[in-house]
């Protein structure tokens, strides 16, 4: 465990923090194939929104977990 600007970082946490980005980089990757999707096809369904959908749960999901083990190890007690 360390403390980055008077914020307590698990190891856990450092992992979820790094799960999030590589899950936000990931989101961006298929938004923007999606956006080149509806140029090239703009009265076609984005066959891939169900990746979208996906990626876009585990981030609420990671957003969730993060939150909760940052509140555990961070409010006053």
């Amino acid at each position: 465990m360390r403390e980055y600007k008077k914020e307590i970082l698990t190891p856990e946490m450092q992992e979820i923090r790094s799960m999030i980005l590589n899950t936000v980089t990931q989101r961006e990757a298929i938004k923007s194939e999606m956006e080149l999707w509806f140029e090239q096809h703009p009265k076609q369904n984005y066959p891939n929104m169900k990746n979208l959908i996906l990626v876009d749960a585990t981030l609420s999901k990671l957003d969730s977990f993060y939150k909760q083990l940052w509140d555990y190890h961070n409010t006053l007690k």
